[in-house]
């Protein structure tokens, strides 16, 4: 079927379009509903195959899906027993994204929460468009900015940004990791164990990052992720060193905590200085 006619922006960016028409005549702009969207799509782009079904499906270990059912068309599925609408909201537009991105590439689409998180080219090119695309959709970055601009992000400040979108406030923070110029770490942890992480540009230049994918990495046992602290929601100085050993000894981040009972995980932001680097020190007579 040939390549993918779009990117995940300019895919984004049609759709934003499409909405900021119907805001125009009197519709809800925000949170997009991505249901009615979906069913939508196929028929405004003329394509043959359209997504006819929209629905819940269950079942565990299951996130989100897009199923080719021959003859009829793509049926996109998602669950929502996780009891968040923001969560479902971000699946349901991931898929969306698998549709107008990657229908050429292949008849079925199985995703997991780990995709959903999934940002790296290099590693899981397209869960990363999938996610790159819903993230435009759901939070245009004139109006994010608009709720997020300013030094002191937190965790109130990305939980009304999440209440505007109708996403989770992962989503958000995610959004704003992405967008920022500051210099940040995103962690999600489980049982004293890293899930992912996500830095910004600015803290990946600095060396501020941590590599997840396929091997246990451990939050810093002086770290307020790992204290029995309930959670600090605008955050606390800590030394920097406490996260990464190489830094100078006068550096301090700010460590925001959100614990999430309910899912058994806990989210942590770290704000960094921009100028602070903790790269390990080089080796005397190394290139």
């Amino acid at each position: 079927m040939g390549v993918p006619a779009f990117t995940p922006s300019s895919a984004a960016i049609l759709l934003t379009h499409w909405l900021d028409a119907l805001e125009a005549s009197g519709g809800k702009r925000f949170p997009v509903d991505i249901k009615e969207l979906a069913l939508q799509v196929g028929r405004q782009l003329k394509w043959s195959d359209e997504i006819f079904e929209v629905r819940a499906a269950n079942i565990d270990s299951f996130e989100g899906g897009l199923f080719q059912i021959q003859g009829r068309g793509w049926a996109l599925l998602y669950n929502e027993q996780f009891g968040s609408d923001g969560r479902v909201r971000f699946t349901q537009a991931h898929e969306l994204g698998h549709y107008l991105l990657h229908r050429g590439v292949k008849d079925t689409f199985q995703c997991t929460q780990g995709d959903m998180v999934q940002w790296s080219p290099d590693q899981a090119p397209l869960e990363s468009q999938a996610n790159a695309f819903a993230s435009n959709l759901l939070m245009p970055m004139k109006q994010f900015r608009a709720c997020t601009d300013g030094a002191a992000i937190d965790f109130d400040q990305l939980s009304d940004a999440a209440d505007k979108f109708g996403v989770s406030l992962t989503a958000a923070a995610l959004r704003w990791i992405q967008s920022t110029e500051q210099s940040a770490v995103l962690v999600m942890a489980r049982d004293g164990f890293m899930l992912w992480s996500v830095s910004s540009d600015k803290a990946r230049e600095n060396g501020a990052f941590f590599r997840t994918r396929g091997r246990a990495v451990a939050v810093p046992p002086d770290s307020i992720a790992a204290s029995a602290t309930k959670g600090t929601r605008r955050g606390e100085r800590v030394s920097l060193s406490t996260w990464f050993e190489h830094a100078h000894k006068d550096a301090v981040a700010r460590e925001m905590k959100l614990p999430c009972e309910s899912l058994g995980y806990t989210l942590s932001l770290l704000h960094l200085s921009g100028g602070d680097k903790v790269w390990e020190p080089r080796p005397w007579g190394s290139d």
